[in-house]
């Protein structure tokens, strides 16, 4: 396939990776390191003038070059012949271990042998012992440096590796869990509602259909916000306020309601039907009647949570599935990280649940 001028780029960059970028540091140390070190040598004894440090071509310098080639690229090619061989019989710390082994060796023999043939088969000078020494450290010491390197890049590159697929496998758990949580919402809604109904209808058949009307709405409300993750609390309150309606038609006299929640609050947002939760919990677990009237209390309190009070009659007889709170709280959880805050106190039943004020 012909390659486009688009394609250039992006092999470049697929080339440069974190092993190449470490070979390259290591080749630039070699070369810099050596001529630095021996031309100041040579100009502290006086053998060169200073301005010689600046002469990058001579020689000297050339043989920099040739020393660094032969420890960063030999070294690599040994590195990765001892990976093929290494790896399908040893531990990845035995075959580090065996590489940086055959590394040195092969960078002690390498550049001895370089030496002898540059100075003293090419040039005719004698090999100083001094100068092999130094070539000897430093065919031991850089491929422990570069194999440090590289095996710093490899166990971070491979734990972020491990980490991103997680905290990914995490998200995408999350997001499953919330979108059971919030399928689950309606079905939950719906068999409460067909209970109301049902009782309705034998205690109150002439104010079924008012309720119908009303629930209706309602209905229209959980479409519309069922796949949201948050919801005004003002458009939950319309839809409450339908709710309570229905009851206080159901049962004179049986439901007080008490809603303080100002515009500033009223703006904020919750996860939708969670309002609503928490007033038909309050409904379906107490009594209500005109003898024991049943109390309840929106609100936003000094904190910013929302708060939904009610008087504790609980009944006895009543059937519950125990999935409205539990469901709530939990997608309280991983919409907000802050979970509901339930207590039962002087008689009363109150739950704390966060609120997102502004345009979050």
């Amino acid at each position: 396939m012909e390659t486009t001028p688009l394609d250039i780029p992006t092999k470049i960059k697929s080339l440069v990776t974190p092993r190449v970028i470490v070979l390259i540091a290591a080749w630039l140390l070699v070369v810099i390191g050596m001529t630095v070190y021996y031309k100041a040598a040579h100009v502290i004894s006086g053998r060169i003038p200073w301005t010689g440090l600046f002469a990058i071509f001579t020689l000297d310098a050339v043989f920099g070059y040739f020393v660094a080639t032969i420890l960063v690229v030999g070294g690599e090619l040994v590195g990765r012949l001892t990976d093929r061989f290494g790896s399908s019989r040893f531990t990845p710390l035995q075959t580090a271990a065996l590489r940086y082994v055959a590394s040195a060796v092969f960078g002690v023999v390498a550049v001895t042998a370089a030496t002898y043939g540059w100075f003293t088969l090419l040039f005719g000078f004698p090999t100083s012992a001094d100068f092999l020494i130094d070539m000897t450290v430093l065919s031991i010491g850089l491929p422990l440096f570069i194999n440090g390197l590289l095996e710093t890049f490899h166990y971070q590159g491979a734990w972020q590796a491990e980490r991103y697929e997680k905290e990914a496998a995490a998200r995408e758990a999350l997001l499953a869990e919330f979108e059971a949580l919030r399928n689950q919402v309606s079905p939950h809604f719906l068999f409460n509602s067909f209970t109301t109904l049902s009782q309705m209808i034998q205690e109150a058949p002439d104010r079924a259909s008012g309720f119908v009307d009303d629930l209706s709405d309602v209905f229209r409300y959980v479409l519309q916000n069922r796949d949201s993750d948050s919801v005004a609390l003002s458009d939950e309150l319309n839809a409450v306020r339908a709710l309570l309606q229905v009851h206080q038609a159901r049962v004179p006299n049986g439901l007080h309601v008490s809603i303080t929640i100002d515009d500033n609050a009223a703006s904020g947002k919750i996860p939708p039907m969670a309002l609503y939760t928490l007033v038909e919990n309050a409904l379906k677990h107490n009594v209500i009647s005109a003898e024991q009237p049943l109390t309840i209390n929106i609100r936003v309190d000094r904190n910013k949570m929302l708060v939904v009070e009610n008087t504790l009659q609980p009944r006895r007889t009543r059937h519950s599935l125990g999935t409205g709170l539990k469901n709530l709280d939990r997608r309280f959880q991983l919409v907000l990280h802050q979970g509901l805050n339930v207590e039962r106190a002087d008689g009363k039943f109150i739950v704390r649940a966060p609120l997102i004020l502004g345009s979050s």
